[in-house]
């Protein structure tokens, strides 16, 4: 039996890059304009005509393009438009800064695997914004072997090696989502954060400006200890 050339080997590899890419962008060129509807809870809801994030824009890049291609990153369109506004409005009065972000949801919504929530479309996860030994801003490293981020280990303080979470520039996330969402007849309803991380997100410049928004943050532990990521939950605003 013959070897598979070198050359084959190379190409197979590069398709498989690639393909992911391809496909997740794909969904974006080939999405509709249709406005979302969604029902239900995040916990047991759905969602009729979701949208794909991009996988990448001003400020922000998919934690995964095979997540992506997979149909991982839909959402509400007015949470797609919230999202992307705010990614893009830090990243220009942060320099550097870009924000990585995780699972939301089916097209359809429903039943999303490992996920107890991210049923109707107003669910996110972004990964938390870090800093490096010399203040630099980084990324989460999402990579097979850390179930694509979502199995790395923060300290107490937000420390890993000489990564350090940037709880500032979280909660200037935290508040031009607010904002942008307002804007689109949404907002935050719940913040899910590992809860010993909640004083040092309040503590930051930008976390003792959040006001109210603060009381959406959820104080006490849930079954995943979200050190990793912040999960926000939107919801729709009442009109009175």
């Amino acid at each position: 039996m013959r070897r598979p050339s070198l050359k084959r080997l190379a190409l197979t590899a590069g398709l498989l890059f690639v393909g992911p890419v391809v496909v997740a962008h794909g969904r974006v060129w080939l999405d509709g304009a249709a406005p979302s509807e969604s029902a239900g809870s995040p916990a047991q809801g759905r969602l009729a005509h979701g949208h794909p994030l991009p996988p990448s824009g001003p400020g922000h890049v998919t934690y995964s393009y095979l997540g992506a291609s997979l149909g991982r990153q839909y959402v509400h369109g007015a949470v797609r438009d919230a999202l992307l506004d705010a990614f893009a409005a830090v990243a220009a009065a942060r320099p550097g800064r870009r924000f990585v972000v995780g699972e939301t949801g089916h097209r359809r919504g429903g039943p999303f695997w490992p996920h107890r929530t991210h049923q109707n479309g107003l669910s996110a996860d972004i990964f938390v914004p870090l800093r490096d030994g010399a203040g630099r801003p980084a990324d989460v490293a999402t990579y097979p072997w850390n179930k694509l981020g979502y199995g790395l280990e923060f300290d107490a303080q937000g420390r890993r090696g000489d990564l350090a979470i940037d709880f500032d520039d979280l909660a200037r996330l935290l508040s031009a989502l607010d904002e942008k969402a307002r804007s689109r007849g949404l907002r935050v309803h719940r913040i899910i954060l590992a809860p010993e991380y909640v004083p040092l997100l309040l503590a930051s410049p930008a976390g003792r400006a959040l006001g109210p928004l603060s009381g959406a943050i959820l104080r006490s532990q849930v079954w995943w200890r979200h050190d990793e990521h912040v999960h926000i939950d939107f919801a729709v605003r009442d009109p009175r």
